[in-house]
């Protein structure tokens, strides 16, 4: 992951974001929650929200889930420290850290040190941010990372620039690049931001603001916004040191405008506190009280941070310039304890120099001695020289102030001796100049004491450096000026690159979007050429439309079949659906059937100013208006057309775009059609099959009447002369016991064969009416799966018997069904007559099982197995088609076995699947809800 963006790459991951789907764009919105937490940190938080609520819906494997959920808490932790929030950010800096160590993850772990250095810095733990540097340069060397480690060396170099300028130099100096022109921005902006350090730590000011400037649209650039709004305040304090408070100002109010836009309070806080500094150089020192006083009271401003002691420093410096004892003393007095307790020696002495000129100010000349003997035994201890001279200084001071008190003679006053240590520490320094105040100060005292000679010496250098400051004064603003001039040159040729770039970036917007366009038309033809439903082709049509053309108002005018008319097939306006009446084909002013004629598209823009007709009340004014011809090779099958509001709203590009959709539209319309024509004749042949099924299944049952109701017949015609015989015996009166006897044997016979084979008729009769029934009605109800399966095979007995088919049934009467057993009867009858008709040919008998068992509590699974031929895979695959069958021309329609599998999988809401070996028969399993859906 780019550890920071460039602009061009955020705006093309805004505009994947802006097309694509959401779980689709998954990774764009984590790269763009990445590259966007200090651009704006607030929607950097939602994105990541976002990304962290989709991922157990993705793809991802676990490893890359964990990866990301690492990189979440790295970029909350880096939101919470730059609200100043530090607990916060410890706590996901923690977890973050847990992360990237289980999954030894180098580049996560240099960027959690990377943000640790700046955690360390705004706790102003100068050593902690060092070491965090080469931690995180130690990372990025085992993540194999040249990017990010050129940007954490140049951050490092940067830091020791602090310590020791002159070490930094010899360390990183030959190390580094000595430009960024041939390196990423991300890395050019650390780079520069280390040698524009080192050149103002140098007094070279010219080359510090030409680097921090580049340094600053660099930072810009790649989302760099912290480095952005140090860099801004320090070309403001640089700017200040060249006695260009006008550009200085600038620069310092962009910092500040930059941090209050993010609302970090430690950066607002920082621009604030140098502000304020440049203000009490400028002499405007209640300005300057302020903005420092505002930057102490942010809320938010960590206690112990560098930024509050930099603004304390700053306000004791402005009290004292303000001759404002007290307050000087309250600001310094709180400064000691913040510098002690974050190691800052520099500050340190700083707060001992305050603290004395304070008390010294206030009259308390013990204190004030001794703070400045504390703070120069301090300055002697970390080496700091020019500190030393102050100290000295100020020691003098509080000499003169005792002589004062106790009226001492000017031959025995000390001061004189410290103006003299002061001097000569400060001639002893290398490029230091002491102050023109310090020499008129001891030119007075030595003149008090009676060395008139030294007193001139030193009031002849006060005025050379008056005279030298006005000149050095006068050449910094020269050089100020021309740095200006040759900035805003700087400046003008990189707009001017920038607007080339911008230009080419247009272009390659252009062919992106043209590109994308096809793409998608591709998509969106691919939809609608797959719909075979003429609504769905309109609402595919209508849905996707708008993303491509401004359509308010569109519709669809289609040829009838006689060729005399156009009727409107689709009309949609401002959301609403609309139907025109039919226009007729010898219309000459409907431009539809102009344009369905002439086979050419037309384009009107003011349609009203050509005398094409009234606006139709409660209407929309339309101004641009393009119709279409809708063709399939020779064939013109309607007309569409697309209207809009706008003027000029069709240009080249759009009239491609609509005449690509009408070729796509015009072949699912057709396609519709086709469609539509097969589905009617496919419920024809459907119908046919079962008339074909009912009529075979009354045969059969007509058949298996016939032999009870026959044999019947018969022993009623016996005993009818049976009767009529007995009759006569009787009127004869010869009758004998013998006859009475023989007699009712008979008629007791005949009755119980006729009673048994009414019984075989009633339960045929039963069986079929119950099939019938359930056939026609498609009644729910709940049925014994066997009761049914016999039901069928009854019905089905006679083909069974001519075919020399036996049958065996393997299924548990108690296995009950919610289900329609019409549907799953006609099913079996299908299943049964396809192995009558394929299964045993060429063979004299076969056998065909019916078992089912349960699966669990809510399916069941029903099979029918033959002992037949068998199939051929490729059979296998096509044996549920419509219209296939291996017998096409003799008696086979192909449609059986579809509605079979229609039935199965539609209303009964199961599924059914078919096994087969050439040669050794075939199995149909069913697998069924045991309550139908």
């Amino acid at each position: 992951m780019e550890f920071f963006a460039t602009d061009a790459a955020v705006a093309a991951l805004e505009q994947s974001l802006a097309q694509g789907a959401v779980l689709d764009t998954l990774q764009e919105r984590l790269l763009l929650a990445w590259a966007l937490r200090q651009r704006d940190t607030l929607r950097a938080l939602e994105l990541a929200q976002d990304v962290e609520g989709l991922l157990s819906a993705s793809e991802w494997r676990e490893p890359q889930r964990m990866a990301v959920r690492g990189r979440l808490s790295l970029l909350r932790a880096e939101a919470h420290l730059l609200f100043a929030e530090m607990d916060e950010a410890q706590l996901h800096m923690n977890q973050a850290g847990q992360v990237f160590a289980g999954l030894a993850d180098a580049a996560g772990l240099a960027d959690l040190h990377w943000l640790r250095h700046y955690f360390a810095a705004d706790r102003g733990d100068a050593g902690g941010l060092k070491e965090e540097l080469r931690r995180a340069i130690a990372c990025a060397g085992q993540a194999r990372d040249p990017h990010r480690i050129a940007l954490l060396e140049a951050n490092l170099a940067r830091a020791e620039v602090f310590g020791d300028p002159m070490q930094a130099e010899r360390d990183w100096g030959g190390r580094l690049p000595l430009s960024s022109a041939d390196m990423p921005s991300m890395e050019g902006a650390a780079l520069e931001d280390f040698r524009g350090l080192l050149a103002a730590m140098s007094g070279h000011y010219l080359p510090s603001i030409q680097a921090h400037s580049k340094a600053f649209e660099l930072g810009l650039r790649t989302g760099q916004i912290r480095r952005a709004i140090t860099l801004a305040t320090n070309l403001g304090h640089t700017y200040t040191k060249m006695s260009d408070f006008q550009t200085a100002m600038e620069w310092l109010r962009r910092g500040l405008d930059l941090a209050r836009a993010s609302r970090w309070p430690n950066l607002i806080a920082l621009c604030l506190a140098h502000t304020g500094e440049a203000l009490r150089r400028l002499g405007q020192l209640g300005d300057a009280r302020e903005l420092l006083q505002e930057c102490l009271q942010l809320q938010a401003l960590p206690p112990e941070s560098r930024t509050r002691a930099l603004a304390l420093s700053y306000l004791g410096r402005t009290e004292l310039d303000s001759k404002q004892g007290a307050a000087a003393l309250a600001a310094f007095s709180q400064l000691r304890p913040l510098a002690e307790a974050s190691g800052s020696g520099d500050l340190l002495t700083d707060a001992s120099i305050g603290l004395a000129r304070a008390a010294l100010l206030q009259g308390d000349l013990l204190s004030a001695r001794q703070q400045a003997e504390q703070g120069l035994a301090m300055a002697e201890q970390q080496h700091e020289p020019d500190k030393e001279v102050d100290l000295l200084w100020a020691l003098a001071e509080v000499h003169q102030a005792e002589d004062q008190v106790v009226q001492r003679s000017p031959q025995d006053s000390r001061a004189l001796s410290w103006y003299q240590r002061a001097l000569q520490r400060a001639d002893g320094l290398e490029a230091y100049t002491p102050q023109v105040r310090l020499l008129d100060a001891a030119a007075k005292a030595a003149a008090a004491q009676g060395s008139f000679e030294q007193a001139y010496h030193w009031a002849q250098r006060a005025n050379e450096l008056r005279q030298r400051s006005f000149s050095e004064e006068t050449s910094r603003r020269s050089s100020a000026l021309q740095v200006h001039h040759q900035i805003e040159r700087a400046r003008a040729e990189s707009e001017h690159l920038r607007r080339l770039a911008e230009s080419e970036a247009a272009r390659f917007q252009l062919l992106r979007d043209s590109h994308e366009v096809l793409q998608h038309l591709g998509l969106i033809g691919q939809e609608i050429t797959n719909e075979l439903e003429t609504d769905r082709v309109f609402n595919v049509m209508e849905r996707h439309i708008h993303a491509l053309l401004d359509a308010p108002c569109m519709s669809v005018y289609l040829l009838d079949e006689s060729g005399s008319q156009l009727y409107c097939a689709f009309g949609m306006e401002d959301g609403e659906p609309f139907i025109d009446p039919p226009i007729p084909m010898s219309s000459e002013r409907s431009l539809a059937v102009r344009c369905l004629k002439e086979r050419r598209e037309y384009l009107l823009n003011r349609p009203s100013d050509e005398g094409l007709g009234e606006q139709v009340p409660g209407t929309s004014e339309l101004q641009s208006l393009l119709f279409a011809p809708l063709a399939v090779g020779d064939r013109v099958i309607g007309v569409m057309t697309i209207q809009s509001p706008r003027a000029d709203a069709y240009g080249e590009r759009q009239q491609v775009i609509f005449r690509t959709l009408c070729s796509y539209i015009a072949i699912a319309l057709d396609n519709a059609g086709a469609y539509l024509r097969v589905s009617e004749l496919q419920r024809q042949l459907m119908a046919q099959e079962k008339l074909a099924a009912l009529g075979a299944m009354v045969a059969g049952v007509a058949h298996e009447l016939n032999t009870p109701i026959g044999n019947s017949l018969l022993i009623a015609s016996t005993l009818l002369g049976a009767t009529d015989e007995f009759a006569q015996q009787v009127e004869q009166k010869v009758l004998k016991r013998s006859d009475w006897e023989r007699y009712a044997d008979r008629t007791r016979d005949g009755l119980e064969v006729i009673n048994r084979s009414m019984q075989t008729a009633a339960t045929l009769v039963s069986s079929f009416k119950q099939v019938a029934v359930d056939r026609s009605s498609e009644q729910r109800r709940e049925f014994a799966l066997r009761e049914l399966c016999e039901q069928c095979l009854q019905t089905l007995s006679l083909q069974l018997r001519r075919a020399n088919v036996e049958w065996q049934l393997h299924i548990d009467a108690q296995l009950q069904l919610d289900s329609y057993p019409g549907a799953l009867g006609q099913a079996l009858i299908i299943l049964f007559n396809n192995a009558m008709a394929h299964a045993f040919e060429g063979r004299e008998a076969g056998r065909i099982d019916i078992g089912a068992q349960a699966l669990d509590a809510e399916r069941v699974q029903l099979w029918v197995q033959d002992d037949g031929v068998g199939m051929a895979a490729e059979v296998c695959e096509r044996i549920f088609e419509p219209f296939f069958t291996t017998k096409f021309g003799r008696g086979g329609s192909g449609l059986g076995l579809s509605i079979a599998h229609n039935i199965v999988t539609g209303l009964l809401g199961g599924r059914i699947s078919v096994h087969s070996t050439p040669g050794q028969g075939s199995r149909f399993v069913m697998e069924l809800q045991r309550v139908a859906p």
